[in-house]
């Protein structure tokens, strides 16, 4: 009889275990209840007063997977630093790239476009910039150099670059041609912890440097490249997606991703805004961490994104420019005022300093001649002490 009873019961759960499992959707609700970044922005915020609209940001990496349902749309045709053999616009070799687009500009699925990955900047769109090595193998500095130069060429407002990679006089000048264009460079600074990695372009002045925060707010990954200009953002354990249509927990090397979000943001709420402007609304509205200003473990501090959107500046002034983040320098110092320089009277005001002049050689001759009287009157004492003895 037990098993009979057994046997039914067992076929009651083959008939209606299908029903109760969890359905893609559902699936889809988890991965976007673990995008804790976005409550730790306070991403629905930011996104009532920008969505990221009318800014291209350029992913320099090894592709970016378009198939993926919460890209569709976001993800404009991929340009090549090396023009491949046979392109293959849907391929992202180790999902890198892919992880990058969901968080800047990730469209959900769904009803509502309430499943999924959901990005910073939702309205954005991401050019892939694509450099082909070989799978497992990081870019050269002079390939990052190339894919700089190349989302230049094709005005990216923003360009983000997710390897840290050594330094090459390349590199420098594409760093350097990128701010004289507008465009502003995001760049990974720091991976895992315990890992090692070279500091650029995240060492170059200008560069926004992407520092990994933990779900606490504390930096796990020491940095070599002094992080001038770093900002913590969200980079452990963050949800995102992944090339063949899959998810992914990233730990610290999708981080520019959220960083570069940001910016876009910025550069759709301040469209003529320069980059200098737009380094200074990041770096004033920072919320500091660590030692008091700028350092070389937490950069600037880390991100308030809605701070950095909405809060009134006051005017820059001649002493701070607006770009500027000296490490260790409070970004919230008075600068001390220039001494007054008297104004200019025209050509003929040296006239104007004549009185004073005569009024100098006046009390010069005077004292002269009282002490030529002095003297003669000492002498005359002097010989009329002398005749008495």
């Amino acid at each position: 009889m037990k098993q009979r009873l057994a046997a039914v019961a067992l076929g009651l759960v083959a008939a209606i275990g299908p029903a109760l499992l969890p359905a893609d959707p559902a699936r889809a609700d988890v991965i976007r209840d673990d995008e804790w970044h976005l409550r730790y922005l306070n991403v629905t915020e930011a996104n009532q007063h920008t969505r990221g609209e009318g800014v291209t940001v350029a992913v320099v990496d090894r592709g970016v997977d378009r198939a993926h349902q919460d890209l569709a749309g976001a993800v404009l045709d991929p340009v090549y630093v090396t023009q491949p053999a046979e392109p293959a616009p849907e391929i992202d070799p180790d999902g890198h790239g892919t992880a990058l687009a969901g968080l800047i500009a990730g469209q959900g699925h769904g009803a509502g476009r309430a499943d999924g990955v959901i990005g910073i900047a939702p309205a954005a769109k991401v050019m892939p910039v694509v450099i082909d090595t070989p799978a497992g193998q990081a870019p050269s500095p002079d390939e990052i150099a190339a894919g700089i130069e190349l989302a230049v060429a094709q005005r990216a407002a923003v360009i983000v670059v997710g390897y840290s990679v050594a330094g090459s006089e390349r590199l420098l000048k594409a760093v350097r041609a990128a701010r004289d264009a507008g465009a502003l460079v995001v760049a990974a600074d720091g991976d895992q912890p315990g890992s090692a990695f070279e500091p650029y372009p995240a060492a170059y002045d200008g560069v926004l440097a992407a520092i990994p925060l933990s779900r606490a707010g504390d930096v796990l990954v020491p940095s070599s490249s002094g992080r001038r200009l770093g900002l913590g953002v969200p980079g452990v354990q963050v949800m995102t997606t992944n090339n063949g249509n899959r998810y992914r927990i990233d730990d610290g090397s999708a981080s520019p991703g959220v960083l570069g979000g940001a910016v876009a943001l910025l550069r759709s709420a301040y469209p003529q805004a320069k980059p200098d402007e737009i380094v200074r609304r990041l770096r004033l509205s920072a919320v500091d961490a660590g030692e008091r200003g700028p350092d070389p473990q937490n950069g600037l501090g880390r991100l308030d994104l809605v701070q950095a959107l909405t809060r009134r500046l006051p005017a820059p002034t001649p002493s701070a420019p607006a770009g500027s983040a000296s490490v260790g320098v409070s970004p919230s110092a008075t600068p001390v005022a220039a001494p007054a320089v008297p104004r200019s009277r025209g050509p003929y005001g040296w006239l104007l300093g004549l009185p004073l002049l005569a009024v100098i050689a006046g009390v010069g001759a005077y004292a002269g001649l009282a002490e030529r009287r002095i003297r003669i009157s000492a002498r005359n004492e002097v010989d009329s002490v002398g005749v008495q003895s």
